[in-house]
């Protein structure tokens, strides 16, 4: 077992014993157990799941971040954290919409074509995870 902490900048969302977590990152998803190597990577867009010490499973949706993974505690750093079935799908199909209009005008520089992107990548993954829970 472990510790995990799960933070955003309104506050602590998740802090406790786990057994393992599983999440996606820049690399792809991993599985992070007791004893895992060192570890500081980028969070991805996707689903992040936890299986706590009293054998509860918790799903939620997380958008980018920062992961360190350090002896028996793991924080990950998100800028947003949603329940599977709160994600309001029709609020991220609005996103999406607007994020592809701005990456096919022209003009962008390259700062704002990559926020674009981040936040077309982001309402997909959001999209995706709400509609698979459906």
């Amino acid at each position: 077992m472990y510790r995990l902490d799960v933070v955003t900048p309104l506050g602590n969302v998740f802090s406790g014993e786990v057994y393992q977590t599983v999440i996606t990152t820049a690399d792809g998803e991993i599985g992070i157990l007791e004893n895992h190597m060192l570890l500081l990577t980028n969070i991805t867009p996707g689903k992040l799941r936890i299986e706590q010490a009293n054998g509860e499973v918790k799903e939620m949706a997380v958008t980018y971040g920062v992961l360190d993974v350090a002896g028996d505690k793991v924080i990950a750093l998100v800028e947003e954290v949603f329940e599977l079935d709160e994600i309001n799908v029709e609020e991220e199909k609005k996103i999406l919409e607007e994020a592809k209009a701005k990456l096919e005008s022209e003009g962008l520089t390259e700062e704002e074509r990559a926020y674009y992107e981040k936040l077309k990548q982001r309402a997909e993954v959001l999209i995706s995870l709400a509609t698979a829970k459906v």
